[in-house]
């Protein structure tokens, strides 16, 4: 937990979302959930980052509630809140794996994209799935974002090749989890799964999985590539992500994945 506050507290969260190769996911995302949150929803974003997510849904007349581990992130939301005219947004710092704060219940979606891939601890990636079910409604929507296993070797090849080595690759594909102080990592604590792995996690839950379909395919192992492009050749682009992005082949190699599922 350290380890991921530490790394925070001196990323800045407010680029991520801004370079083309980055920003696919970020849209992918919100078409997906289109489809299932309904109007006037109360919604928990856990890992909230700087409210990339959180404001665009209180913009959009939502209540939500934003909350992360990182107290700078949570101070920036609630300096941004400022720029906003009538939104329900309530920044909180907190741990996903504890929401004790909030009644069984309280919540129709909650939004987990970054939690479940910086949790290293099996026990404590089950105890985040058991916390936000709980607190989300009967019917509500649990949206989960994780990292591809698959993806990362050909980003490493691309972008930092001096980790192409067999104790990285083997804690990334068999082991499924990187400390941030181990020599073989290239990130702060994280954790990988792939799409199989992850369907058959949840489904030990008492959930219906409703949609699965990777948000950057391989936009960000190709982020200069991506970038790169024209407005034009990148509409085009994201247009031919957006009709593959639940192709089976393409999920499995695409770096995020996005499985939503609905509380039975």
């Amino acid at each position: 937990m350290e380890e991921i506050i530490r790394f925070y507290d001196v990323v800045d969260e407010e680029l991520r979302f801004q370079r083309n190769s980055r920003k696919i996911e970020y849209l992918t995302t919100l078409r997906a959930l289109e489809e299932v949150i309904q109007n006037q929803s109360s919604i928990l974003e856990l890992g909230a980052g700087t409210g990339a997510y959180s404001f665009y849904y209180a913009n959009e007349g939502h209540v939500v509630t934003a909350l992360d581990v990182t107290p700078s992130n949570i101070d920036k939301i609630n300096e941004k809140k400022a720029d906003y005219k009538n939104i329900s947004l309530e920044g909180i710092v907190g741990d996903a794996t504890d929401l004790s704060q909030f009644e069984s219940g309280a919540f129709n979606t909650v939004l987990c994209f970054g939690p479940y891939y910086h949790i290293i601890d099996d026990d404590a990636r089950r105890t985040l799935i058991e916390e936000s079910l709980r607190v989300l409604s009967s019917g509500g929507i649990l949206a989960i974002a994780y990292i591809n296993k698959y993806s990362v070797v050909p980003m490493l090849v691309r972008k930092i090749p001096e980790f192409i080595n067999e104790g990285t690759i083997s804690k990334v594909v068999d082991i499924g989890s990187l400390k941030g102080r181990d020599p073989e990592s290239f990130w702060t604590d994280s954790h990988y799964t792939t799409p199989v792995e992850i369907e058959e996690f949840m489904n030990q839950f008492d959930v219906s999985i409703v949609d699965h379909l990777g948000t950057d395919g391989l936009s960000h192992t190709l982020s200069n590539e991506v970038d790169e492009l024209s407005e034009q050749k990148f509409e085009i682009y994201k247009n031919y992500h957006f009709k593959t992005c639940r192709e089976r082949s393409i999920l499995g190699i695409s770096s995020h994945g996005l499985i939503i599922c609905r509380k039975n």
